[in-house]
């Protein structure tokens, strides 16, 4: 079947917001600093279900009450909210537009390994799209492509650990994330309320408010460090720490505790954690045997390198009386030495 034959892929991030997955780390710290604001905005989907990701059920509304895309919608909302759906073409639409394999990855590797300079990205797309056959059931390779897609899942894997998830990227977008929330909270950046205003609502309105920080005194620090680039210092967890921690982070009664106290420091303390996971399940290989032919599972085929599971949680502060007592606060509450690196006297 034809990717064509699939629109949905066009607009699968038709709902984001402002600075992109950026602003969804905001709506995770908006929820524990302000509630109320956090369901206003969850509300503009009109979503009644279990909310998945913001961008994705903003984008069904999009696409549906203000581009009178009905029939799209319908489908985008079957993808996302169907974990075993029984319609063939939604089984493959999951595939094509959210799977690990899907159009997405496939593009914006080479995309971004080409801008950003990183070599981990390389991979030939048209050498994985031209063996692949798509299926109800999964994807289906002859045994040639087992290269091919070992090098993709590993490109992926380096480029998440080492370009999106690096330490320097991951505390300024946690601060920028921090200042979105902190921001709506006390009312610097004005919610849309409608998709008129959703059309209007980009990143200009956010750097406003910022440059408006500048001169509130709980909130200066977030313009001196995103536009003089006075720089958070940082910590990193890996290994079993940040495992520990990151289940923690997501466990909605444990978090409560922990970022009531975090955000009492109004964000001259952020904090993220990243997982790094690799499902290869959907993917078959067709094997033959003499005459006979079979599929077998990829993450069967002993001789192939899989990616490893990776948790890392970052922490960064703005100076080093902050840093002095959270990490006191580290060790008292979870037995965790931080070490902050870049340390420098901000104001």
């Amino acid at each position: 079947m034809n990717c064509q034959d699939f629109p949905i892929n066009a607009n699968h991030d038709i709902g984001h917001f402002p600075f992109s997955h950026t602003f969804e780390f905001a709506l995770d710290v908006l929820k524990y600093l302000n509630d109320d604001k956090y369901k206003e905005i969850i509300g503009l989907t009109e979503y009644k279900g279990q909310l998945h990701k913001f961008h994705e059920m903003m984008g069904i509304k999009i696409l549906k009450d203000g581009l009178g895309e009905k029939e799209v919608a319908d489908l985008m909302e079957n993808v996302y909210t169907s974990s075993n759906p029984l319609d063939d073409k939604i089984k493959i639409a999951k595939l094509i537009v959210n799977s690990d394999l899907d159009a997405d990855r496939l593009d914006y590797l080479q995309r971004d390994s080409y801008y950003s300079g990183a070599k981990f990205g390389i991979i030939d797309p048209e050498r994985i799209i031209i063996t692949m056959t798509i299926t109800p059931k999964g994807y289906i390779f002859p045994p040639k492509a087992i290269d091919d897609l070992e090098h993709f899942f590993l490109a992926r894997f380096h480029m998440y650990s080492s370009v999106y998830n690096h330490p320097v990227i991951e505390i300024y977008n946690r601060v920028m994330s921090y200042f979105i929330a902190f921001a709506i909270h006390k009312g610097l950046l004005k919610i849309p309320s409608n998709l008129e205003e959703i059309k209007t609502f980009t990143d200009e309105q956010v750097f406003l408010a910022l440059i408006n920080a500048k001169n509130d005194n709980e909130l200066s620090h977030f313009y001196f460090s995103l536009v003089e680039r006075r720089k958070y210092k940082r910590a990193v967890l890996q290994g079993s720490e940040a495992r520990t921690l990151h289940k923690y982070l997501t466990e909605d009664e444990d978090a409560k505790e922990f970022y009531e106290y975090i955000l009492g420091y109004k964000g001259k303390v952020v904090i993220g954690s990243t997982e790094l996971k690799t499902s290869i399940d959907n993917i078959q290989i067709k094997e033959k045997l003499g005459k006979y032919e079979y599929l077998n599972n990829l993450k069967e085929e002993s001789s192939v390198v899989k990616p490893p599971e990776r948790f890392r949680v970052h922490i960064g502060v703005y100076d080093d009386n902050v840093a002095k007592e959270i990490s006191e606060y580290f060790s008292k509450n979870f037995s965790i030495t931080l070490d902050f690196r870049n340390l420098e006297s901000n104001p």
